[in-house]
């Protein structure tokens, strides 16, 4: 494989989670890849990965950034939500509790 492909597909790993490394290093152990760990992290050389761990990895990768994608689709809409109907009712609530609250009894 190219050694640009190498790096960006090793940028795109060094990008994410913690969580999804876990994904990425079961590949890696899945297809009888060699690595090696200490303390700062695991390590893999990536230039003996044959094609088949290259596009399971593409395609775990693909995964996770359509997912994240969705996640934050779906964090914007209930953001919107909660503005359009829960920020103006609390409004409303705190400015009907003003009212009652300046209401003088005779």
């Amino acid at each position: 494989m190219d050694s640009n492909k190498l790096i960006n597909l090793k940028n795109k790993i060094e990008s994410l989670d913690k969580t999804h490394h876990n994904k990425i290093l079961n590949i890696f152990i899945k297809n009888n890849i060699k690595f090696s760990e200490n303390r700062n992290g695991s390590f893999i050389n990536m230039n003996n990965l044959d094609e088949k761990t290259l596009l399971e990895i593409d395609v775990v990768l693909s995964y996770i950034n359509d997912q994240e994608k969705n996640l934050q689709e779906f964090e914007n809409i209930k953001n919107e939500l909660n503005n359009d109907y829960f920020s103006n009712k609390k409004n409303t609530l705190i400015k009907d509790n003003k009212e009652i609250s300046n209401y003088k009894y005779t």
